[in-house]
């Protein structure tokens, strides 16, 4: 099922980074996308998204946090008073000057805020990673704007496809779904190589890219 390239890649994941749980992800959506299984869409997306987000940071051991949006919006909603919300019945004295909402109900929205910012900074870094742990780029403004405008279009897509919906997948999504898993493929197929053939294979896509 899988090609030789993309065997070098289980193999890679699976032996020399000993992230089996991730090979096995791998293995799986490559099959996946060849047997178009039913909700082979999201199941793709998702395993797309955990690689791009999470492979380097596992490898760097660096904490991967989440923001707890519902911890945070329970403690809002326990706090809140009806008298607060938009209503038919807020006056226009209430839309002009508002409402007077307690220190305690502010600190935790703004700490929900604190965390969105910090998490939106890791994602972009994350991006980064990649190409420092995987691909020799040492110095992040080095790496090629085309490698990274690429990397975070497929992220942000399978990003956008991880989950169940209730409307189906329009019809041009298998085309969508190939294009960039075979992205984030080509890219974890040169950071399985040898440094030598990394480095060929970076400077063709360049090359490529500048014709």
């Amino acid at each position: 099922m899988l090609s030789i390239e993309q065997q070098r890649v289980y193999e890679w994941l699976n032996d020399d980074l000993n992230l089996p749980v991730f090979a096995a992800a791998y293995k799986g959506s490559v099959i996946l996308l060849k047997q178009k299984n039913e909700g082979y869409v999201s199941f793709v997306a998702h395993t797309g998204r955990d690689i791009m987000n999470r492979l380097a940071s596992t490898v760097c051991s660096m904490k991967s946090e989440q923001v707890q949006y519902k911890q945070h919006i329970d403690k809002i909603q326990s706090e809140w008073l009806d008298e607060w919300s938009s209503s038919d019945k807020i006056s226009s004295d209430d839309i002009n000057n508002g409402h007077l909402i307690p220190v305690k109900i502010c600190k935790i929205i703004s700490k929900l805020i604190d965390e969105h910012k910090s998490g939106r900074i890791r994602s972009s870094e994350a991006d980064g990673l990649f190409f420092s742990t995987f691909l020799d780029y040492s110095d992040k403004d080095k790496i090629p704007r085309n490698f990274l405008s690429e990397w975070k279009e497929a992220k942000e897509w399978f990003l956008s496809h991880a989950h169940l919906r209730e409307a189906p997948f329009r019809g041009e999504i298998d085309a969508e779904l190939i294009r960039h898993f075979k992205c984030l493929d080509s890219y974890l197929r040169i950071a399985a190589h040898s440094q030598y053939n990394r480095l060929r294979e970076l400077d063709e896509i360049l090359d490529a890219t500048n014709l």
